[in-house]
């Protein structure tokens, strides 16, 4: 039986999504006075098998993780597919779109957040491990990202 024995005890990143994410990263960069990062491209389906609302999607992004001391600021712009960053964009704008938490146990905390009335959004798997998105907008006003990483 999966749990969150371990709960929700390190918040691992912000995110935020944007229109375009040079122009945020010249922001970032001058705002904070670090080094621009690096952008990468999320993966194809066939390597991420992503899904969005329980449908397959391409759900494709631009990402740059902005690391601080204590927690990563992560730019999203997305670029192709249906997936929660471009309908939180398209909703709402630029903004904030996710808190992160690393958990030993996806499955088991996913079940923890739907009992406080989070609806699974998008999830899919990234190269060492695998993330969902967790809907709790009408509860506590923010998605809760999982991310788990395979050892």
């Amino acid at each position: 039986m999966a749990s969150c024995k371990d709960g929700f005890k390190r918040v691992a990143q912000i995110g935020i999504v944007v229109r375009d994410i040079e122009e945020a990263l010249d922001f970032w960069c001058k705002l904070l006075k670090i080094e621009r990062p690096r952008v990468i491209e999320t993966e194809e389906w066939e390597k991420t098998r992503a899904t969005y609302k329980g449908v397959p999607t391409r759900g494709r992004a631009k990402l740059a993780f902005i690391e601080l001391d204590n927690v990563a600021i992560e730019l999203i712009q997305p670029i192709d597919g249906p997936s929660t960053w471009e309908s939180q964009l398209n909703a709402h704008g630029q903004g904030v779109h996710h808190i992160a938490f690393v958990v030993e146990d996806i499955d088991g905390c996913v079940k923890e957040l739907e009992n406080f009335g989070g609806v699974r959004e998008q999830e899919g798997l990234f190269e060492g491990g695998r993330y969902l998105y967790a809907d709790l907008l009408k509860t506590l006003g923010v998605r809760i990202e999982l991310l788990q990483f395979f050892k």
